[in-house]
């Protein structure tokens, strides 16, 4: 009888257990999704100390100097390259990004019309009241894209300063990460998340060779072809380059609508130079320029875009990619190689 209570008491307090486990993970994940903002403001700092480290390793790998002295080149370079890139292409760009964003909703209308003036439209438009019914809510998303760009100023800079500190002594916080896990593990979770610092790395990389070669081809394309504000657009082109796949079809959005302006013939000309520009950075360039970097397929990173927007929106989309780099190296450590006992070539490796 007594080993029954007993038997019963295990089982009580297992249940308890579990019960309790339960209720602290959905707990946990209540907060992640409140503060799903802050957690993705976080993981864009950890993408800077990435960059910032990385450019760091390059300098100490061809210079014998200590790590302070390689992160205060880094820094140094940035700050050049900052500061030497807006000199340049700061004042023109000063003066068409206003113009630009006060014609994007006069190009819109005007597609708009024109695409309810082709045959067929309007019949299948019968039962909308007005044309302004539709018109509207897209001026609207145009708005509020560009104004919430513009209004992220300020969360830029702390996304600097998070990359900043945490380039400075990224042992620190590494250190009180690992006193998460048992110590038997933290051997391994060391080496996990090494790698997912250089997959991570890779894949900054491959986005910065495709940001450059996109945002400089298509400002010179649209420079020839007399498009207004080549300049604005393509650095537009080149800053949405970060996002694979979907960026560039966003890029793509405000440089025919401002073409369009002008003329169809000459929307159907950029759409032509968008097409050359990304099937020569999807098969010359990358292949050839970025040898060893992260790419995921592309089915797959755009399934974990559309769940980024779903989540997050905006930012979600924006960060999809490389928290799905990470967790794809997570998975391939963690679980295909501890748990299955199977090889992998996991990203970064």
């Amino acid at each position: 009888m007594d080993d029954g209570y007993g038997n019963l008491s295990l089982f009580t307090r297992r249940l308890l257990i579990t019960v309790g486990l339960v209720a602290l993970v959905a707990i946990l994940l209540y907060f992640a999704a409140q503060l799903i903002d802050v957690l993705l403001l976080v993981f864009a700092g950890i993408l800077v100390a990435v960059s910032i480290d990385g450019v760091s390793r390059l300098f100490a790998r061809y210079l014998p100097l200590s790590r302070s002295w390689t992160l205060s080149f880094a820094f140094l370079l940035i700050v050049l390259l900052c500061v030497g890139l807006g000199g340049i292409i700061g004042p023109p760009l000063m003066a068409q990004f206003p113009l630009l964003i006060q014609q994007l909703p006069e190009a819109l209308q005007e597609l708009a019309a024109t695409l309810l003036g082709l045959p067929g439209i309007e019949a299948a438009l019968k039962e909308v009241e007005g044309p302004g019914q539709l018109i509207n809510p897209l001026l609207e998303q145009f708005t509020k894209i560009f104004t919430s760009t513009f209004g992220a100023i300020a969360s830029f800079f702390l996304i600097l300063l998070i990359g900043f500190y945490l380039v400075l002594s990224p042992a620190m916080y590494l250190s009180n990460m690992l006193l998460l896990f048992p110590p038997a593990r933290r051997g391994r979770w060391l080496e996990v998340l090494a790698t997912q610092g250089r997959a991570l790395r890779l894949w900054l990389l491959s986005r910065l060779i495709s940001m450059l070669f996109v945002g400089i081809s298509i400002s010179i394309g649209l420079y020839f072809m007399d498009v207004p504000m080549a300049g604005a657009l393509g650095l537009i082109a080149g800053l949405l380059t970060f996002i694979p796949y979907l960026g560039p079809i966003l890029g793509m959005i405000p440089t025919v609508l401002i073409a369009f302006l002008a003329s169809p013939e000459l929307a159907l000309y950029a759409i032509v130079l968008y097409f050359v520009v990304e099937t020569l950075e999807s098969n010359v360039v990358m292949p050839v320029a970025a040898k060893g970097v992260v790419r995921l397929p592309p089915a797959y990173t755009v399934i974990v875009q559309l769940a980024g927007a779903a989540v997050a929106g905006l930012a979600g989309v924006i960060l999809a990619t490389p928290l799905a780099v990470v967790a794809v190296v997570a998975i391939q450590m963690l679980y295909i190689e501890d748990v299955l006992g199977d090889e992998v070539d996991v990203l970064g490796k």
